[in-house]
C-alpha cells in the first residue's frame, strides 16, 4: 500500500499589482480571481479605479492548467478536492509572503484595506482574511460562498464589518434559496448582515460596479 507524504521547499509564484503605493494612496485592495482565471487578466477589471488613490494586489491560484486539451488558454485554480488542506496551507504561506513584502501591517495604519473575491476566490479570500487578521475597511463577496469551516471567532479581531454580496440575476450557478443561506451564514460568521447587490448579468465581474464600491 502506498503512503502519502509531504515535503516543504521554496516555491516561486507570481502575483500582479496595479498602480503604485504612495503617500496619496488611500486604499489597498487584495483581489482574488475565480476558477480558470489568471491574475494578469483579472486585475484589469480594476483599472478604472483612481490610480492615485488605489493600489491593487492580485494573487494567483498556485495551480495552473490548460482550459481545453493540451494547449491554448491557461487558467489557474485555488484548489481541488484532492489534498485540499495542503493547498489551503500553501495559500496562507503565499499570502503571508505578499503581506510581508509590502509590510501591510504597518501600511494599513495609514491606508484602508479592501478584500475582493470572485467565485472560487471568495472562499480563498475569507480563509486568508481569517488567517491574516488584518483590519479591513470592506469585504466584497462576488458570486461566491463562505467556507463552511469558518466561525464567528475567526473574525473577532475586527468590529464593525462592512460586507457586501454581489450576484448576477442570470448567474447559472445561482440556485433558489442560496441568497438566504449565504446571508444567514454571513451573519453567523461576520456578526453582521451583508448588503446585497443584484445586477443584470451572469457569472461575471462588472467593472462599472467596482467603481461604486467606494461610494457605498
Amino acid at each position: 500500500m502506498s503512503n502519502e507524504n509531504h515535503i516543504s521547499f521554496e516555491f516561486n509564484a507570481p502575483y500582479h499589482t496595479l498602480n503604485e503605493i504612495t503617500d496619496a494612496t488611500q486604499y489597498v485592495w487584495i483581489v482574488f480571481h475565480g476558477y480558470a482565471q489568471l491574475s494578469k487578466y483579472f486585475i484589469t477589471k480594476f483599472s478604472e479605479l483612481d490610480g492615485q488613490k488605489n493600489f491593487i494586489i492580485c494573487p494567483q491560484g498556485l495551480s495552473k492548467f490548460y482550459q481545453k486539451g493540451f494547449s491554448g488558454r491557461v487558467g489557474a485554480t485555488w484548489m481541488t478536492k484532492d489534498d485540499r488542506l495542503t493547498d489551503i496551507e500553501n495559500q496562507k504561506t503565499y499570502l503571508e509572503a505578499i503581506v510581508e513584502n509590502y509590510d501591510l501591517e504597518n501600511l494599513l495604519k495609514h491606508k484602508k484595506l479592501i478584500y475582493f473575491g470572485f467565485s472560487q476566490g471568495v472562499s480563498t479570500m475569507c480563509r486568508i482574511a481569517a488567517h491574516l487578521k488584518l483590519p479591513f475597511h470592506k469585504m466584497i463577496l462576488w458570486a461566491g460562498s463562505i467556507p463552511p469551516e469558518l466561525e464567528a471567532k475567526d473574525f473577532e479581531f475586527q468590529e464593525p464589518k462592512d460586507i457586501t454580496y454581489y450576484s448576477g440575476t442570470k448567474d447559472p450557478f445561482f440556485k433558489e434559496g442560496m441568497d438566504t443561506a449565504l446571508i444567514k451564514q454571513a451573519e453567523d460568521v461576520f456578526g453582521t448582515t451583508p448588503k446585497a447587490v443584484w445586477f443584470e448579468g451572469v457569472h461575471e465581474v462588472k467593472p462599472d460596479l467596482i467603481l461604486k464600491i467606494l461610494d457605498s
